[in-house]
């Protein structure tokens, strides 16, 4: 998810801030009891706000022992448990579980104390494997999310996320699962296949994870090696895309009086972020990419999932404004203090390139988003910040002609901007009274006077941009390539993060900025 910080982080802007806090690889197993495949049947009824969902997953024990139930996630509920709470009119929309079966036999099932739990009991002895299926029809609440729907430009469009029942993960000899946490993600799963039939009326166009046919109301959605899966669907998208590395990117948007300047900017934002995250990082694992705007709240640009961003057009849409952090509106009047502005065409790209980023570090390379977020957020806040915003590239020019600041965004700038990280990194390093500022804790437990977003966003990428630094940029996305190639499609801790950043440089320095940035007491 790009979050849009209290701090700005674009630009020469974004280093001057950066300090203001002041062996073996062995990849993970994958998890040792899981769902290889998902078969779906999705239906949305757009009268009345309701997908009927059936999820029949295959499920294998490869684990050392046997299991007396398996713990399926109905998702929806922590969501829509949350938004009762925080928003009036979404109190209409529930999720119920029909019943779960196996083989035509229905299943009983219990819940803990987060009604999301699903423990079914189901026996599933070492080396077995099962299917089972989930009936479920859930409520579609109204209001800017990622599982939502709006009504834009006198249509509709849904947001169809953190709402399909899943198998949580098992690990270490136990189910692993986190309750729903709505200001990032608490997402902790394998990658699977889906294979998906969606249906919806004739006048809705359909994006979604992985590659989709639509023929007569129905889409065929086939989603390989994916540990997530969204789906977007309106009957006011327009489509548009280009081809970059040999994916297609396809976006989709609404009309408008900014249409025409949102979809180039965000089009040619997407080809730069590929052309750059390819070169710095490895190759993009699926063929296609969907773009989708809509209206995702306060502070909120972007929300990502394997092969689908869904990117906020709060700016562009009609009857949507955007509401900037009080760090931005300052911003936009220290213009000439930046190497660019700060508007909706500058935030468009932040977004789109920040959502792509996570197309590695997360969708490719997966994390337990819950407990060590930075390692999504922070690496992918990196790529935008200093792999692609510090690269000059034609997106960011046309977003700083369309603000009219042209004459800020210049290459000169931009080399000045990669100069004062330089040198602010080798001043942090050779400060002896420095100050700790740990990234690698839950969610639930930032450090003291730090709340989680500036953990994980903000001191995950100033930690990367410092550590290439001292290792030098040659050694360091050699190490960050070697990262991405090792765990793909696995999930990655911190730990495996370091024992391959010290393959490549165990130094007294690199270890003195892992000291001050990563808290041993929450290695695993």
């Amino acid at each position: 998810m790009k979050k849009i910080s209290t701090l700005l982080l674009t630009g020469a802007t974004m280093v001057s801030t950066l300090f203001l806090f002041s062996s073996h690889v062995q990849a993970d197993a994958d998890p040792e009891i899981r769902a290889t495949d998902y078969e779906m049947q999705l239906k949305l009824n757009t009268r009345k706000n309701q997908l009927t969902e059936k999820v029949t997953m295959h499920i294998v024990n490869n684990s050392e022992k046997s299991v007396n139930n398996l713990l399926v996630r109905n998702i929806a509920y922590g969501v829509l448990n949350y938004d009762h709470k925080h928003f009036k009119n979404t109190k209409n929309a529930t999720t119920k579980v029909k019943n779960i079966t196996a083989n035509g036999e229905k299943l009983s099932y219990s819940t803990g104390k987060d009604r999301s739990n699903l423990f079914v009991n189901k026996k599933l002895d070492v080396g077995q494997s099962t299917n089972i299926t989930v009936n479920v029809v859930t409520g579609i609440p109204k209001r800017k999310d990622r599982f939502s729907y709006q009504n834009i430009n006198h249509g509709k469009v849904y947001n169809l996320s953190f709402c399909f029942p899943y198998l949580s993960d098992f690990r270490n000899g136990k189910w692993n699962y986190h309750p729903y946490y709505d200001s990032g993600e608490n997402r902790n799963t394998a990658v699977s296949n889906f294979h998906v039939s969606f249906f919806a009326p004739k006048s809705y166009k359909v994006a979604a994870s992985g590659q989709n046919k639509t023929k007569n109301g129905k889409t065929t959605i086939t989603a390989k090696n994916m540990r997530d899966l969204a789906i977007v669907t309106s009957n006011k998208f327009k489509i548009d895309h280009i081809y970059t590395n040999g994916v297609k990117v396809n976006n989709y948007y609404f009309s408008g009086k900014n249409s025409k300047n949102y979809n180039k900017l965000a089009l040619l934002t997407a080809k730069d972020s590929f052309n750059i995250f390819t070169k710095k990082i490895g190759l993009y694992p699926y063929k296609e990419l969907d773009m989708t705007e809509g209206l995702l709240g306060k502070d909120t640009g972007g929300m990502e999932y394997p092969g689908l961003v869904m990117i906020d057009g709060s700016n562009f849409v009609k009857n949507s404004t955007k509401k900037h952090s009080k760090a931005k509106k300052a911003a936009k009047k220290k213009t000439t203090e930046s190497i660019s502005g700060t508007s909706k065409y500058s935030d468009l790209t932040e977004d789109v390139s920040h959502e792509i980023g996570h197309q590695w570090f997360y969708a490719t390379v997966g994390n337990d988003e819950y407990m060590e977020p930075w390692l999504d957020e922070g690496l992918t806040s990196f790529l935008e910040n200093n792999v692609y915003g510090l690269t000059y590239t034609k997106s960011k020019a046309l977003a700083a002609k369309l603000e009219h600041s042209s004459k800020y965004y210049t290459r000169k700038n931009i080399t000045k901007a990669n100069k004062l990280v330089a040198e602010l990194a080798k001043k942090f390093i050779h400060d002896p009274k420095q100050k700790a500022y740990f990234i690698n804790r839950p969610v639930n437990n930032s450090p003291k006077g730090v709340d989680t977003d500036e953990m994980a966003y903000e001191g995950g990428s100033s930690f990367s941009v410092i550590l290439m630094e001292t290792m030098g940029k040659k050694k360091f996305f050699n190490a960050l390539r070697e990262y991405y190639e090792t765990y793909r499609f696995k999930q990655a801790t911190t730990q495996d993060f370091l024992n391959i950043i010290h393959k490549y440089d165990n130094s007294e320095k690199v270890n003195y900025v892992i000291k001050k940035f990563i808290d041993p007491n929450y290695l695993k």
